[in-house]
């Protein structure tokens, strides 16, 4: 839990990041070079850990789990808002709850209860309302972002490893998938644009590769596996209130303060209800396995 809390409070600081910085640029170059650096962050580490083997059914997670998404995620930045992007991010929780359920054959309706108050949370704290001509385009988009998201943390969940060492190589495996898909993608806009790319634009995108999904998917996978899934679904939504509360503080942009207050204080209701359901022997998903 710990290390999706971490996590939530890294991935606060993306939005403005993207949307004031990256824009501009071509979606599937940005995703590309986000995910090589991910590889590259990580591969050194686990050489010396001496565990790394390329694994075909972690790149195809990783293709998906974090290929996908961000192919996905900085495309919707083309049709929406900053702030819609966040707004249209907080289903993702649904789709790891009836994922997990497939995956396990099993749905206990209980967690929906503690997983919908949290969208509502989320909902409180982020929604305006949208005067925006591309708006379904968008929404569409992203939500293509978050159900490839869900798909790979549950996935993960289920045959990830506790092992530090296993870990890590398996997180490079996953880095690899999704670089490789990504690249397909970015192969034109890099050969074309990449000079293009300023020494602002590559510090962001330095920081987004290395820190906010290097070591942010690192943990949050790691995290995924330590925690129940409803607690996970939650979770997917934690970061919203570290963005509102960084939007105020240290970005000083606009955000109302009642409802962040009232949507943290809700979500923060929702993961105590969702924990208190797994304490009660709701929850038996603890499913876990090695590759």
């Amino acid at each position: 839990m710990a290390a999706l809390l971490f996590v939530s409070i890294l991935w606060a600081f993306s939005f403005g990041l993207i949307k004031g910085q990256l824009t501009g640029l071509d979606p599937a170059m940005v995703a590309h070079l986000r995910l090589i650096l991910c590889f590259l962050t990580f591969l050194p580490i686990s050489l010396y850990l001496g565990r790394f083997k390329p694994n075909a059914k972690l790149m195809a997670i990783g293709a998906v789990q974090f290929g996908v998404m961000y192919l996905a995620y900085i495309e919707s930045y083309q049709y929406l808002p900053g702030y819609l992007v966040a707004v249209f991010t907080i289903f993702t929780p649904i789709y790891v709850l009836l994922i997990d359920s497939i995956i396990s054959k099993r749905l206990t309706f209980a967690w929906l209860l503690p997983i919908l108050l949290s969208i509502g949370a989320s909902s409180i704290m982020v929604f305006k309302m949208p005067n925006q001509d591309d708006l379904l385009i968008g929404f569409a988009i992203l939500q293509v972002a978050n159900i490839a998201f869900a798909i790979g943390q549950v996935s993960y969940k289920y045959v990830g490893s506790l092992s530090l060492k296993n870990h890590t190589a398996n997180m490079v495996s996953l880095y690899l998938g999704a670089s490789l898909l990504t690249g397909i993608f970015a192969w034109p806009a890099l050969a074309a644009n990449i000079t293009a790319i300023s020494q602002q634009q590559w510090s962001v995108i330095l920081y987004l590769g290395v820190i906010a999904s290097g070591v942010g998917f690192y943990l949050w996978n790691w995290g995924s596996q330590q925690v129940s899934s409803p607690l996970l679904a939650i979770m997917n939504n934690g970061y919203l209130s570290f963005a509102l509360l960084f939007s105020l503080t240290i970005f000083n942009e606009g955000a109302d303060i009642t409802k962040l207050l009232l949507g943290s204080s809700l979500m923060a209701i929702s993961l105590w209800w969702a924990h208190w359901l797994t304490k009660s022997g709701v929850d038996k998903s603890a499913t876990k396995s090695s590759i």
